[in-house]
């Protein structure tokens, strides 16, 4: 039966150039039997085809932004879930207030801009003060309809109430047919738990706590993760 892995991209299926390419090397076997990789990251579609395009990454699909936009591998919009217009607006309203349009990108679901004439498909602010980054974050969600977020090491991240990366994956389920059974996900963070909760799973073994008390099996890599999904 074919099999489909989904990998979170940063410190997951990319710790550094060189676990990449070994990494590759598992992936381009595992898609010549036949079987499907996805990665799902909370990256833009930008963003995380600077990667696919230098390393030459195989991939059958790309679910961006944790899951509000998803790409085929051929490049092409198949899904887009933005925030709605006019919470987007007042959300950048919000940040000007607080001084924040500095450290604040609209996320078109192609590509990062501050101009507010685009899509919202998602915002993200670059963290500071871990505490006030929080209180920020909380603020937000707390005060504006039709979104939730997180937080990333580096970033706030706010998206569309609805979606996240096992919602982007349930979308490519309906779509190819694709048997929830096959289907095994990694990842090494909190965006990570929604997949990790739904499907067969792991994560890293340098995951966040939060994570891990979702996870029962951990790896070193994404190649090893595939050695033992092979044998299932």
């Amino acid at each position: 039966m074919k099999k489909i892995l989904v990998s979170d991209f940063d410190n997951t299926l990319y710790k550094n150039t060189k676990d990449l390419i070994l990494n590759i090397n598992a992936i381009n076997s595992f898609v010549e039997k036949g079987n499907i990789f996805i990665i799902a990251t909370g990256r833009c579609y930008k963003d995380i085809s600077k990667f696919t395009i230098k390393y030459n990454i195989p991939f059958n699909y790309l679910i961006c932004n944790d899951g509000a936009t998803i790409f085929d591998s051929n490049g092409n919009l198949i899904y887009k879930k933005n925030i709605p217009y006019e919470t987007g607006v007042k959300i950048i309203e919000y940040l000007k207030l607080n001084k924040l349009m500095n450290k604040s990108y609209i996320d078109t679901g192609f590509d990062y801009t501050k101009d507010i004439n685009y899509d919202f498909n998602g915002i993200i602010i670059r963290a500071f003060d871990k505490e006030e980054s929080q209180i920020l974050l909380n603020n937000i969600i707390n005060n504006f309809e039709g979104i939730h977020g997180y937080m990333s090491d580096n970033w706030i991240n706010i998206i569309e109430q609805s979606v996240n990366k096992a919602s982007g994956i349930e979308v490519l389920c309906k779509m190819n047919n694709y048997d929830k059974n096959s289907i095994y996900t990694i990842g090494d963070t909190v965006n990570d738990i929604p997949m990790i909760k739904n499907y067969n799973s792991a994560c890293m073994i340098n995951s966040t706590n939060d994570l891990k008390e979702n996870c029962t099996k951990s790896f070193n890599s994404v190649r090893e993760y595939i050695e033992y999904i092979e044998k299932q």
